[in-house]
């Protein structure tokens, strides 16, 4: 990798800070140069230092011998690893709103090393630049999982020479890049695997583009460049090179690289095509429409009351404002993964609130804490165990949980992440109008929906958007071009599914 500015769009766990390693200490050792590595932050910086730097050190007796010990003799530091003569200096990239960054303007460096660009506010790339003015050397690498498209990393690859692994089908001699479109064969309106090449057993593999034969995803290749003449060198690295790498694992808690893309969670699909594929994400279906909600409806109508059966849930979400927007949903159908549509409508108090959960039987209900605390939690008092307050968080990474909402049972409060919170919710909508979605979890509505008022106004109002949120990184949220209150209903109550069983609860007709 001989380039003086080089970029690795590159899956998770594939080696390269292996490779920054070593390419941080020669250039100190054989090629006396100073390098600046910069992350993210000042815990990421203290993380590599002593996991992944500490760890190749303790594992190397060439690298003891040249990484000098010891506070006395000028390094050796968290942030400061002297290599024979010269420094390594690790630090973090943050930037202040003013635009200061002493940390990062104190060091005259020969080499940058950018590590998770996609995280990293994008006035430290400028920055670091502007630390190689002094020198002869004057190299730059960028690395990063990427995020969304022409964000970070991808927009530096997209201006590099685009180099791609590329395989020889044993078959008929094709040689071809290795993507995800040698695996999946259609795709739905998610953007999820509908089909994929597979075998009579059912295993999935790669297939060549010209003759359909498999292909050895893991056998020779060399990397190829779209635009030899950029000078900028760029590589991009997959999991479907990778020999760890599972394409499909049977049973309902599969990791492979499919079951990953298959999710009707927006964040797992994201993490699917960022940390398996090392591809930017594109949301597909950022906003509702009335041709996919017209898609949803059934044949069915609204009930005027409801009980439940067995281990039946029926959950109630409430958008509080200046009247109360309702909808009610029962637990999916075995056959058809189907979440019915018992009730939705406004009431004006939450004494009517109350009589509709009695109607329904509701044994979980998930309600806007906000702007009506007070009263919230006086209705939260009469159903014990059974009613929840909500509170968007808006995060910017998003929660690693695997569900978009932590109950606290302390306080009775569902502290819900937003963003990937509506991303199932919508989610769920766009499953129920494909066609052959049977035994996905998902929401239809009754065949008379579109009488329902401001119901389709307000699910087709918010759209997903990528802004800038804390230092530059951009960030999806929904944002709203009018009023919203059916979807954030029903948001609440998809969450409410979520919500443990009551402790105690009330009784039929109590209160």
């Amino acid at each position: 990798m001989a380039a003086q500015r080089l970029a690795v769009r590159k899956a998770a766990q594939q080696g390269v800070s292996e490779y920054l390693i070593s390419y941080a200490t020669h250039a100190c050792d054989q090629r006396d140069a100073t390098v600046l590595y910069l992350f993210p932050t000042d815990t990421a910086v203290s993380d590599f230092s002593r996991d992944r730097f500490g760890g190749a050190i303790a594992a190397s007796p060439y690298l003891q011998s040249i990484v000098v010990s010891g506070a006395a003799r000028g390094a050796d530091s968290v942030t400061l690893k002297r290599v024979r003569d010269r420094f390594l200096y690790l630090r973090g990239a943050q930037v202040k709103p003013d635009g200061k960054a002493a940390q990062i303007k104190s060091v005259a460096a020969d080499i940058v090393i950018y590590d998770e660009v996609d995280e990293m506010d994008p006035r430290a790339l400028d920055l670091g630049q502007k630390r190689l003015g002094a020198s002869p050397l004057a190299e730059e690498r960028f690395v990063s999982t990427p995020t969304y498209p022409n964000v970070g990393i991808d927009a530096i690859y997209k201006r590099s020479d685009q180099r791609a692994w590329h395989v020889r089908c044993t078959a008929c001699g094709e040689r071809q890049p290795l993507t995800i479109d040698h695996l999946v064969t259609e795709w739905d309106a998610l953007n999820r695997p509908k089909r994929w090449h597979g075998d009579t057993t059912g295993r999935p593999f790669c297939a060549c583009r010209k003759c359909g034969r498999e292909l050895d995803r893991l056998g020779p290749g060399e990397w190829v460049a779209a635009y030899p003449h950029r000078a900028l060198v760029g590589y991009h690295l997959t999991k479907l090179h990778s020999p760890n790498a599972v394409l499909w694992e049977a049973g309902p808690d599969g990791k492979g690289i499919l079951n990953n893309l298959l999710s009707v969670d927006a964040h797992s699909r994201q993490e699917a095509w960022n940390q398996d594929l090392g591809l930017p994400f594109t949301p597909s279906g950022g906003k509702l429409t009335a041709v996919t909600l017209n898609r949803c409806r059934r044949e069915y109508t609204h009930v005027a009351a409801y009980r439940r059966t067995g281990n039946e849930l029926v959950a109630v979400g409430a958008d509080v404002g200046s009247v109360l927007h309702v909808s009610v949903r029962c637990s999916a159908d075995a056959e058809t993964g189907e979440r019915r549509q018992l009730w939705a409508g406004e009431v004006d108090t939450f004494t009517e609130l109350a009589a509709v959960l009695r109607r329904y039987d509701a044994n979980r209900c998930v309600i806007d804490a906000l702007p009506e605390t007070r009263k919230a939690r006086e209705f939260q008092a009469a159903f014990p165990g059974v009613v929840w307050l909500a509170y968007y968080l808006n995060q910017a990474q998003g929660s690693k949980r695997v569900e978009p909402v932590v109950f606290s049972e302390s306080d009775g409060v569902a502290n819900i992440d937003r963003t990937r919170a509506l991303d199932e919710t919508l989610g769920m909508f766009y499953v129920a109008g494909e066609s052959g979605a049977a035994q996905e979890t998902s929401n239809t509505l009754p065949a008379n929906a579109h009488d329902l008022a401001d119901y389709y106004n307000h699910m087709t109002s918010s759209t997903r958007v990528l802004e800038s949120g804390a230092q530059g990184v951009k960030v999806a949220r929904y944002v709203a071009s009018g009023p919203d209150h059916f979807l954030h209903a029903e948001n609440y109550c998809a969450m409410a599914f979520y919500a443990p069983a009551p402790t105690s609860g009330w009784a039929r007709g109590a209160g």
